[in-house]
C-alpha cells in the first residue's frame, strides 16, 4: 500500500485538475512541446500531466473550460494534458527519452535529486518575472532552488496539524477554541478526554505512516531526519527517543490512546468521525472526506497547529510544478504561463470556488500559507467568500507560525517503513525500549542510504 504522504499527493492529484494544465480537445501529442510557425503568426504547442481521467467528465469539462479562457487570453500559445501522473520510478528514463511533458505537477519531496540529476529545466527569469513571486514564502521557494536558480513552481501545500471533536472537548472542560500547542498540553489533553467509550488520541503506524508521522513529530521537536546532504540517518537522536517515550507514556501510563493499533490514517479518521477517538494527526485536506464519506457535521470538529516541543515546526507536503529541460525556451514560456494562470490567476480561482461551493464540495479548509502580503490577503477574502465550512474552528491552526518543513528526499518511504515498525512496538508492548528500537532501525536503513549517494 502506498503511504499516506503519497495519498494526499494522489489527492492533490486529483482535487486541483480542475485548475490544473487542460487539453484542447482530446487528441494526442507523440511527443512533447512543438512550435509551427505560420504565415503571420507562431503558434506554440506545451504539454501539460494533470488531464483528469476518464472516470471524471465533470473535471474534464472544467479543465476544458480553463484551457479555452488561457488560449483566448494567450493568442498563439496550445495547451494539451495528458492523464499521466508523476511517476518517480520512471521520471529519469523518460527525461532521457524525451517522453515527458512540458509541465509536470510532482511533488515537494522530488525537486532536490531532479536538480542533482538535471533533469528539470531553469525557469529562473520566468518565475521571477511573475508579479506575485516576491510574494512566495521563501521557505517554499528553496524547496525547487539550488545555487540561485530555481527549477519549479509550488503549486499548493498542506501541513499536519492536529483534527479534534469540540464537542468532546466542551464536555471535558477544555476550551475548544484553544487546542494544545505543546506536548505537555497534547499528553495532558489526551488523559483529560478519555473516557470508557472514547479515546484521548489514536496515532498511525503502519503502511509507512508510522514513520511519515514520526517524521513530523521529530519536526516539532527540532529534529532531524536525515542530514543535509541525505548521507546520514540522524533520527536515532534523543529528539527521536522522546518521540516514542510521550507515545509509549501514552499508551500504557495514561492509557490515553486507544487499545487498539496498527492504523493507517483512514482508520484514525474513521475513528474521529464515528466518536471513538478525541484527537488524530490530519491534513486540513481531509475535511472534504471527513464530509462527504462521513456525513459529519464540520461545525462539531477543529484543527489546531501541531504541539511543539522545541521545534516550532510542523511537516508539509503539496505539488509542485517542474518543466522538461529538453522543451524549447518558447514552449516552457507557454507551459509556465498555463501554470501560473490555472493556478494563480484570481478570476480563475474564483469560478473554481464558485464551481465547487455550488456543487456542495468543501471550499474554505485551510491550506498551507504559499504566499505572504497582498497576494495572500486577496486569496483569503476568496477563500472566506465562498467557505461553506466553519472558518473560525480553524482559527488556531490559520494563526500558528510554524516553520513548514518537506518530506526527506533520499529513500524516503523505506525509511518510513523502517520506522513503521518501531512506532507499532511502543505502541503494542509495555516492554518496548525506545532507544534501542531506533538505533536498530538506523542500522537497517543507513545501509540504504549509503547504497543511493556512492
Amino acid at each position: 500500500m502506498k503511504s499516506a504522504s503519497f495519498l494526499n499527493r494522489r489527492r492533490f492529484l486529483q482535487s486541483s485538475a480542475a485548475l490544473g494544465a487542460g487539453i484542447i480537445g482530446l487528441e494526442a501529442l507523440a511527443g512533447c512541446g512543438s512550435v509551427t510557425a505560420g504565415n503571420s503568426t507562431t503558434s506554440v504547442t506545451a504539454t501539460v500531466n494533470t488531464l483528469p481521467p476518464a472516470s471524471n467528465p465533470g473535471a474534464i469539462h472544467v479543465f476544458n473550460q480553463v484551457i479555452q479562457q488561457f488560449e483566448k487570453s494567450h493568442p498563439g500559445k496550445k495547451i494539451v494534458g495528458k492523464n499521466d501522473p508523476y511517476d518517480p520510478t520512471t521520471y529519469f528514463a523518460r527525461v532521457a527519452a524525451n517522453q515527458v511533458e512540458d509541465a509536470t505537477q510532482s511533488y515537494f519531496t522530488e525537486p532536490p535529486l531532479l536538480m542533482q540529476k538535471h533533469a528539470l529545466a531553469d525557469i529562473t527569469s520566468l518565475i521571477k518575472g511573475w508579479q506575485y513571486f516576491q510574494s512566495y514564502n521563501p521557505s517554499i521557494v528553496s524547496i525547487a532552488s539550488n545555487g540561485g536558480k530555481i527549477y519549479g513552481v509550488p503549486q499548493n501545500a498542506y501541513a499536519l496539524g492536529i483534527y479534534y471533536n469540540r464537542k468532546m472537548f466542551k464536555a471535558a472542560g477544555l476550551d475548544p477554541d484553544k487546542p494544545p500547542t505543546t506536548w505537555e498540553a497534547f499528553r495532558g489533553y489526551a488523559k483529560q478526554l478519555k473516557s470508557s467509550s472514547v479515546a484521548g488520541f489514536a496515532e498511525t503506524s503502519t503502511s509507512n505512516q508510522g514513520g511519515w508521522h514520526f517524521t513530523n513529530w521529530m519536526y516539532t521537536a527540532g529534529g532531524d531526519m536525515q542530514s543535509a546532504d541525505g548521507k546520514k540517518a540522524l533520527f536515532g537522536s534523543d529528539k527521536g527517543v522522546s518521540i516514542l517515550q510521550m507515545l509509549k507514556d501514552m499508551r500504557f501510563t495514561d492509557q490515553s490512546m486507544t487499545k487498539q493499533q496498527l492504523f493507517t490514517q483512514a482508520d484514525t479518521l474513521q475513528l474521529l468521525a464515528t466518536n471513538k477517538v478525541a484527537m488524530v494527526v490530519m491534513a486540513p485536506d481531509q475535511l472534504n472526506t471527513l464530509k462527504s464519506q462521513y456525513q459529519a457535521n464540520l461545525d462539531d470538529y477543529g484543527i489546531g497547529p501541531m504541539p511543539q516541543n522545541g521545534g516550532n515546526a510542523a511537516l508539509t507536503g503539496g505539488n509542485i510544478f517542474v518543466f522538461n529541460p529538453k522543451s524549447s525556451s518558447d514552449v516552457i514560456k507557454a507551459a509556465f504561463d498555463y501554470v501560473i494562470y490555472s493556478n494563480f490567476d484570481l478570476s480563475v480561482i474564483e469560478d473554481s470556488y464558485a464551481a465547487q461551493s455550488a456543487a456542495g464540495q468543501v471550499v474554505g479548509a485551510p491550506t498551507n500559507v504559499l504566499f505572504t502580503g497582498d497576494f495572500q490577503q486577496k486569496l483569503n477574502a476568496l477563500n472566506t467568500k465562498y467557505a461553506n465550512v466553519p472558518l473560525q474552528n480553524y482559527k488556531a491552526f490559520t494563526d500558528a507560525q510554524l516553520t513548514l518543513r518537506a518530506e526527506p528526499r533520499n529513500q524516503t518511504q523505506k525509511m518510513y517503513a523502517a520506522l513503521d515498525s518501531v512506532v507499532q512496538s511502543v505502541l503494542t508492548n509495555a516492554n518496548a525500549d525506545p532507544g534501542k528500537l531506533l538505533q536498530q532501525a538506523v542500522q537497517q536503513f543507513q545501509p540504504l542510504l549509503d547504497q543511493s549517494v556512492s
